[in-house]
């Protein structure tokens, strides 16, 4: 990439036209099957508001879109159901490494807007978060990075044991988002997962089943249609015809996400180049400088080629 002129305006242009692209939703089958599960789980708590409520757990690798679907359902939500100064239907909290019980309700008053989130004990602050919820009307609690839960530190302070509090106290649903680290979370204590509905979690594609390949090709396809309908490129590149879809597929490890950052990665290349359409050439430097270099993969399927 060096090779290629870099000017503050380039960068400026480069910039609006990624962001463009990192914008798009696909409605990619999984996610909207989550999507469902959400749907299901906010109805069955306006439903049962009072009783102990219920749970969902979404595991999946790191870059499956786990996140991203979250927030384009709160956006769904909030397009039929608009958020007000005294409603807002969904909250999503985003953990930090090494929460522990406190430092949730800390996360969940932050995302309320609670300037003095850290002040008070366990107990003060977790009546602050009823408050919130009570006053907000929220109906439904997305944790997001729940594997930074994954610890305890004494029998007293099991986060799990908290969020079985959480859901029996009966005032809102909430579906737990993280890595399989977070696995043995659950594992551990069947009483919480007594609360929650069948896992919705998240899993690889597989290069062996048929069907798989199919949702890999269609989403592929999906995201070349979105760099011309954005107008980051002008051209519809032909990665399948020229087919890249297995070393795409080898690159990702079947990680929806990860083909994302891929083509972020090479759409920048190609921009850089002053390309037309995203080009092998693209994708391969992505995988050396992107994929390989963040040990995503160990080999570029897409070698033998000159890349710039």
């Amino acid at each position: 990439m060096t090779s290629f002129p870099i000017t503050t305006e380039l960068n400026a242009e480069i910039a609006d036209r990624i962001a463009s692209f990192k914008e798009a939703f696909i409605p990619y089958p999984k996610h909207m099957e989550l999507h469902v599960q959400l749907d299901y789980l906010q109805k069955l708590g306006r439903q049962t508001i009072g009783r102990p409520q219920m749970g969902l757990r979404v595991l999946a690798p790191s870059g499956s879109g786990k996140s991203t679907a979250a927030l384009a359902y709160i956006a769904a939500v909030e397009r039929s159901r608009p958020r007000t100064d005294t409603f807002i239907p969904v909250v999503k909290v985003d953990l930090e490494r090494g929460s522990t019980p406190k430092k949730l309700m800390m996360s969940i008053l932050i995302a309320y807007g609670d300037l003095h989130a850290g002040h008070g004990n366990e107990l003060t602050l977790k009546r602050r978060v009823f408050a919130c919820v009570e006053r907000f009307q929220t109906e439904l609690l997305l944790v997001d990075e729940c594997q930074h839960l994954n610890y305890r530190n004494g029998a007293k302070n099991d986060v799990t044991d908290t969020l079985k509090g959480l859901l029996d106290a009966g005032l809102l649903p909430m579906a737990f988002l993280g890595t399989e680290e977070a696995t043995p979370m659950f594992v551990r204590n069947l009483q919480l997962n007594g609360r929650l509905l069948p896992p919705c979690d998240l899993h690889p594609l597989s290069a062996r089943r048929p069907e798989d390949q199919q949702l890999f090709a269609t989403f592929v396809s999906k995201l070349e249609q979105i760099v011309v309908e954005r107008g980051v490129l002008p051209q519809l590149s032909t990665l399948a015809a020229d087919k890249m879809l297995p070393g795409l597929f080898e690159v990702s490890d079947g990680v929806i996400g990860r083909v994302c950052r891929l083509f972020e990665a090479a759409l920048v290349h190609a921009l850089r180049r002053g390309a037309h359409k995203l080009e092998r050439a693209d994708i391969s430097w992505a995988t050396e400088r992107w994929g390989m270099e963040q040990a995503f993969i160990d080999r570029n399927p897409f070698a033998g080629k000159a890349h710039g």
